[in-house]
């Protein structure tokens, strides 16, 4: 549950107008600032790009500053994007 919710808030970190491997790249700096596993940086980039619905949705969800706040705001849809990138 951890990473899943690393991994949520480092998309939601990140731009929209991020580009190809842009977003990947921002995941590991932020979740190795907090000391957590990257393993699933692009695997989540891959997941929610070229979908700007999504997208914009991890940026609202960077808003909510308890991690397990914001995974529990997040929709099915990021939910499973980020689910499906952890180990």
């Amino acid at each position: 549950m951890k990473l899943v919710v690393s991994l949520g808030a480092a998309a939601a970190a990140l731009s929209a107008t991020a580009f190809a491997g842009e977003m990947a790249d921002a995941c590991v700096a932020r979740l190795e600032a907090e000391g957590r596993d990257t393993s699933g940086c692009s695997c989540l980039e891959d997941a929610i790009a070229g979908d700007s619905a999504l997208e914009a949705e991890f940026l609202e969800l960077g808003e909510i500053d308890d991690p397990a706040e914001r995974y529990d705001a997040a929709s099915d849809d990021a939910k499973a994007a980020m689910d499906a990138c952890t180990r």
